[in-house]
């Protein structure tokens, strides 16, 4: 372990975490499609991360949603009475509640019209032109947040009720807002307390493509959601060349679902010279 990744851990001292096994992971990439209809999921719009959020809260939940927005309503509603997870109050930011609903809400950014944008220039056979963007703090994410989260905010009021857990799930691209500490282990510890709406219980924040963290009102913290193994000889799927555990899963449950690509949260890191765009798919 570098000097670096111990100072962070040191100041890690103290964080909420809730971790998962990759077997649970594994297990939510196929019971999403094994539940909900083939056409709700290809409902998903990719662009803007919504079956990563899919897979992800069904996954730290455990359990599948009964809903997935197709018409109008909440992006996703889950019936958490029927969860036996000791961890719903920091996940929901509320307790004794039978269903939760959230909205996802990805930050607006450029890169997935550049993204658009390679994609017909290679198929135009000509050279696609680079993608620039400025490195910010995970708090300056949250930040860039604000005006999604106000937003969901009001679809929550408008389409939830006060009985049920209200969730914003947010999505930032890595490609549009790079963090500081996206090497680190945790990140949980650095983030400050949000300021959100009497409507929000609680808000997933998901740093594609590697950290997940979740601020539960009712816990007035933030928790660090963790994926591994709990076996002493477990080891991580196997993964190809530069992508991140996430991306893995990601492909896995696109596949499983029949979900024709490509996201935009698929892609592999390259430094370099010999790095290509390739790298960057």
């Amino acid at each position: 372990m570098s000097d670096d990744s111990a100072k962070s851990l040191d100041g890690a001292i103290g964080t909420h975490v809730i971790a998962i096994t990759y077997e649970v992971m594994d297990w939510a990439t196929e019971a999403l499609p094994a539940h909900v209809p083939a056409k709700d999921l290809k409902e998903l719009k990719l662009p803007a991360g919504e079956h990563l959020a899919a897979m992800l809260t069904t996954a730290y939940l455990g359990i599948v949603p009964v809903a997935v927005d197709v018409s109008g309503g909440v992006d996703l509603v889950y019936r958490v009475a029927d969860s036996d997870s000791q961890a719903l109050p920091s996940l929901l930011g509320r307790n004794g509640v039978e269903f939760a609903d959230f909205e996802v809400k990805s930050i607006p950014g450029d890169f997935r019209e550049h993204d658009a944008a390679v994609s017909r220039a290679l198929k135009r056979g000509e050279e696609p032109s680079a993608h620039e963007t400025a490195v910010v703090s995970a708090n300056g994410v949250i930040e860039a947040a604000q005006s999604m989260i106000l937003k969901a905010a009001k679809q929550l009021r408008d389409k939830s009720s006060p009985d049920r857990a209200r969730v914003v799930f947010i999505v930032s691209h890595f490609f549009d807002r790079p963090y500081v500490e996206c090497l680190d282990p945790l990140i949980a510890h650095t983030l400050a307390d949000p300021t959100l709406a009497d409507e929000i219980d609680a808000m997933w924040v998901f740093f594609a493509p590697s950290h997940l963290v979740v601020w539960s009102a009712i816990d007035q913290r933030w928790t660090q959601l963790l994926l591994g193994s709990f076996k002493a000889d477990g080891t991580a799927p196997e993964v190809d060349s530069g992508m991140e555990l996430l991306q893995h899963y990601e492909a896995l449950f696109l596949e499983r679902a029949g979900i024709d690509g490509p996201s935009p949260f698929y892609y592999s890191l390259g430094t370099g010279e010999d790095a290509s765009l390739d790298d960057a798919e």
